[in-house]
């Protein structure tokens, strides 16, 4: 690899955790708007709703469409960011960072509460799953602005490229799938061991936490998201998605591994392009290059050459992310019902300041590894509603709380009072049953979808 591209990765990754010893959190929140009637979410009650909340919260717009509405707008008191992810189906939240998940979580309720109340004077509300329930129904149009709508025709070239990969049939898929993220301070010394450490983890998470459900074309799936991104046109390159399928074993790998990620968009002349995912180690080394940008209702080209500030344009959606930031953003977590919504997020905070006795759990563990499976593949099979029979489920749910005991120590010695976000936890880690699974047997029983919805937008 260049000695250039080399230092730009090291200066955009590495620099920032050189001697990182903060310990703060981020929390960023996608939510789904749904139609209680089952119809379409109305985009004009989501924008209203929006407008509502930019005046009750004295928040501050800072981005609009292309079509003159707010999209996106700041709280100048706590740095929080209130936004349409992608679509205006789609309501995120990205807390200014903090160290207590229990004050967040206060500042969440207070946002979601409001946010309801306005939505429910047009039969609408905001609901805790990580897909949109009635996806099927739902516009599939983008924010319509640079930056999201390169997305949508970024997505949309999947398998016109002509890849040798699988790509699904839902390139709009970023307008009604939803997530939770949660930004960890990391430093150098620790980025390896954490990034081993909590890919094991990846597989166990799914069992409790599973909330994306595809039920008129993936029933089988629990958390249809990993797929959504594996095969879609991100994960062309499947080092910029997913699980890592071998976690490096020094920062000098890490590097290697991030040169051979792809650069798939960047913005020249106000224009936001994308083109082909191309690799960091080829990208730099490549003369003139075509993109793709949206103007006026069409798709137009244009050529352009590498620029090393294009760098900043880098993004990848690993399940464990290093970002600019000197964080790791853990991004493998459905959204979740709204009452437990810092529950998986709050099982990563405690488990990060116990990770040496989580290895030790996951390195010795026989319930789960050492079946000739790979953490990814574990995690595959364990997306699905069938458990693997090689998997003794009463050793799965004594790991699991093994594990979820590990994580309310941890969150004890923060002295914030956070463990009280395990409560749910421990009980779906006990019964071995997740969001997407509860919703399941409860179809199968007869419960209608939108008493579901309801049920998942309980904050109480």
């Amino acid at each position: 690899m260049n000695k250039d591209i080399r230092e730009l990765i090291y200066d955009k990754y590495i620099y920032p955790i050189e001697g990182n010893k903060k310990k703060y959190v981020g929390v960023e929140i996608e939510l789904p708007i749904v139609n209680r009637a089952g119809l379409a979410t109305d985009h004009n009650v989501s924008k209203a709703m929006f407008a509502s909340l930019i005046d009750h919260f004295g928040l501050r717009p800072v981005k609009y469409d292309l079509e003159g509405s707010c999209h996106e707008a700041v709280s100048p008191v706590t740095g929080d960011g209130l936004s349409f992810d992608c679509s205006y189906n789609n309501f995120e939240i990205s807390f200014g960072t903090e160290e207590s998940l229990v004050v967040i979580e206060q500042r969440f309720r207070e946002y979601i509460t409001y946010a309801n109340e306005q939505l429910l004077k047009y039969n609408h509300i905001i609901t805790g799953m990580g897909i949109q329930p009635y996806y099927y129904n739902c516009h599939k149009n983008y924010v319509p602005n640079g930056r999201y709508k390169m997305l949508e025709g970024f997505l949309k070239k999947g398998g016109k490229w002509g890849d040798e990969c699988y790509f699904h049939n839902y390139p709009e898929y970023g307008t009604y799938a939803s997530a939770s993220q949660v930004q960890l301070d990391v430093s150098k010394d620790e980025l390896i061991k954490t990034i081993k450490v909590f890919s094991k983890l990846e597989p166990l998470k799914s069992i409790i936490f599973a909330n994306s459900v595809m039920l008129k074309d993936e029933p089988d799936l629990l958390c249809a998201r990993d797929m959504l991104w594996e095969n879609s046109s991100h994960g062309i390159n499947a080092h910029n998605i997913g699980m890592y399928e071998e976690v490096p074993n020094s920062i000098d790998e890490f590097i290697e591994y991030i040169a051979y990620t792809s650069i798939f968009c960047n913005e020249r002349d106000g224009d936001y392009l994308f083109f082909h995912p191309t690799v960091v180690s080829e990208y730099f080394n490549k003369g003139l290059l075509e993109g793709e940008y949206y103007k006026d209702g069409e798709y137009l080209k244009k050529t352009f050459e590498p620029d090393k500030k294009d760098i900043e344009y880098l993004r990848t959606y690993k399940f464990l992310d290093l970002t600019k930031r000197g964080t790791i953003e853990y991004r493998s977590l459905c959204t979740q019902p709204l009452k437990e919504t810092f529950s998986g997020i709050a099982l990563q905070v405690g488990l990060m300041s116990r990770i040496d006795e989580l290895d030790e759990i996951l390195s010795n563990d026989k319930v789960l590894y050492h079946h000739g499976f790979t953490a990814p593949e574990l995690r595959r099979m364990l997306n699905h509603e069938q458990i693997p029979d090689f998997i003794d489920k009463d050793g799965l749910r004594v790991l699991l709380e093994k594990i979820t005991d590990l994580s309310e120590s941890g969150l004890v010695s923060r002295g914030f009072g956070e463990e009280k976000f395990l409560d749910k936890v421990q009980l779906r880690a006990d019964s071995l049953t997740s969001p997407a699974r509860e919703m399941k047997n409860q179809l199968r029983k007869g419960v209608s979808l939108s008493d579901i919805v309801d049920e998942y937008a309980n904050l109480a």
